[in-house]
């Protein structure tokens, strides 16, 4: 017999898929347009009403999905290398950030990360920061993306800095970052169901708001198409110090 309790268990738990599901396509929607931010809209946001594992686990999944979407939607060539430096790079950060998840609390990753976002897009806005094409840097970033990816799965400053520094084309920037974010996703959530972190009930609220991740990626796709390169750049700067700010700000509250 089902009593009260069960019954506000379970719409509890349909406000927080709803929820959830909300955020996933408003962030992806952003995604579809500019390549990222995703996870730096949602994480914070979606850490309001859910575990920091649900939100990892489910940021992850969904954010495959999106990812993969739009790697194929964007048909602008690029140059592989530097994807795959990342790549593997990556790989060296990642089994750190899942000690990292389990040891540090994710308010405090969110202070660090956030006040780091925001002085690197300062600097960028101001034309202080120029960042070369080369091997070093790109394995930095790379190292650094890992680590978040399976810390808190805002694995997007340390590269997004890397490439707004080095003055991309629109789609060759956004082509590049879900690329990579797609090829690191698979390891990442690889690492965690190892880790035991990701598990069928940390990654379910992922699997259900797949349909609204693509419905956003596909929106904010089509309206890229209509924005020319500077605004771009300057969304992208935009979206980056605010997503910065509020992690900082949710970090400490």
């Amino acid at each position: 017999m089902i009593g009260p309790y069960d019954t506000a268990v379970a719409v509890q738990s349909a406000m927080q898929v709803a929820l959830f599901c909300a955020v996933i396509a408003f962030a992806s929607l952003v995604q579809g347009i500019l390549g990222f931010a995703s996870a730096l809209l949602a994480v914070p946001l979606a850490l309001l009403f859910l575990s920091k594992e649900a939100v990892v686990s489910s940021m992850l999944v969904a954010g495959l999905a999106l990812n993969g979407f739009l790697s194929v939607r964007i048909k602008e060539r690029i140059s592989y290398r530097p994807v795959l430096i990342l790549f593997f790079a990556s790989l060296f950060g990642m089994p750190l950030g899942v000690w990292i998840l389990r040891a540090v609390p994710l308010e405090t990753m969110q202070v660090l990360v956030g006040c780091l976002v925001v002085l690197f897009t300062v600097l960028l806005q101001w034309g202080k920061l120029r960042l070369p094409q080369n091997a070093f840097l790109t394995g930095i970033a790379g190292f650094f993306s890992g680590l978040l990816n399976t810390s808190t799965s805002m694995s997007g400053p340390p590269v997004l800095i890397l490439l707004v520094g080095q003055a991309l084309s629109k789609d060759q920037f956004r082509r590049t970052l879900v690329s990579f974010f797609f090829v690191s996703g698979l390891v990442a959530a690889l690492m965690l169901v190892a880790s035991g972190v990701m598990t069928p009930q940390t990654a379910s609220y992922g699997v259900v708001a797949i349909p609204f991740a693509l419905l956003g990626g596909y929106v904010g796709d089509r309206l890229s198409t209509r924005l020319p390169e500077r605004p771009f750049r300057a969304l992208a700067l935009a979206v980056l110090f605010l997503a910065g700010a509020y992690s900082v700000v949710s970090g400490l509250t």
